[in-house]
């Protein structure tokens, strides 16, 4: 459960990549077709199937040939540059209040997805015109993303879940889920938040994960297993349509996004939500 160091890694390489070179050129989009990126991502570099793409729904396709990514699209504010969020964003995870906020309305914040070896992760999400990091939040790699032109009507797609991470720093969601499928992660509140999907034993509790939330306890707890995933990070406002493959059991949701009000993960002041996948 030790996933609030995640975010802290984002933008090592963001200065690099807004010249780098090594992408497949733009390809013409077909009317009403839902375009899909596909991201490899290395210990080093993250390697687009193209770095054009005209705005609309863009599905992302995120591949790791090894170790544990996790991909995260970004869009930074005018007057905001790489280096400005480079320094804010360890301030912000360690609880520092200005920080957080600079990163919370400095940063459009629009989803990612986790990859493992032979564990690829997808998400969707609807961008405009503009230019886009596309950074790992496990390691130093970033690319850029251009999009172009009016914002073209593509198809919807169906989603078997809704989660919504509210103002009050809670997640709203059914009590049980299927434990394959896509949701709609949404973010009606003002602050980001993001989706940590993470299995635990079956008979765990609420109450049993508040406790070890209040200890302080860095180590993982003991009703922790394995299986998990994690969306990107997306600002209050906006949505992601996000793709998980996950064994059926008991899971806890959680966000560890710090608190612009006391510097808390969100997880650690009671934004996490019990459920089933079957």
């Amino acid at each position: 459960m030790n996933t609030r160091r995640r975010v802290a890694a984002v933008v090592a390489a963001m200065a690099t990549a807004v010249t780098g070179t090594a992408l497949v050129p733009s390809q013409v989009d077909a009317a009403g077709k839902i375009p899909t990126i596909r991201a490899t991502m290395t210990s080093q570099a993250i390697h687009l199937s193209r770095d054009t793409v005209r705005a609309g729904r863009i599905k992302f396709r995120v591949v790791a040939p090894s170790g544990d990514h996790e991909l995260q699209v970004l869009q930074l504010h005018k007057g905001y540059r790489p280096r400005d969020l480079m320094s804010d964003i360890g301030k912000a995870f360690r609880g520092r209040i200005p920080a957080i906020k600079r990163v919370d309305t400095r940063v459009t914040w629009l989803g990612g997805a986790e990859a493992k070896k032979n564990h690829p992760g997808r998400f969707a999400v609807t961008l405009p015109a503009g230019h886009y990091f596309i950074v790992d939040q496990n390691g130093p790699a970033a690319a850029m993303l251009t999009v172009t032109g009016a914002t073209a009507s593509r198809a919807w797609i169906r989603n078997s879940s809704t989660i919504v991470g509210t103002g009050k720093d809670r997640f709203r969601a059914p009590k049980a889920i299927p434990a394959s499928g896509w949701t709609l992660f949404r973010d009606t509140s003002d602050e980001p938040h993001f989706l940590v999907m993470q299995q635990v034993k079956r008979g765990t509790t609420r109450h049993m994960v508040k406790r070890y939330f209040a200890s302080g306890n860095q180590a993982e707890p003991p009703f922790a297993l394995p299986a998990g995933t994690s969306s990107g990070v997306i600002s209050g406002g906006t949505q992601v349509l996000f793709h998980y493959n996950l064994p059926a059991g008991r899971y806890v949701l959680m966000c560890f996004w710090p608190s612009d009000e006391t510097g808390m993960p969100h997880a650690a002041m009671g934004m996490f939500r019990m459920i089933n996948l079957r």
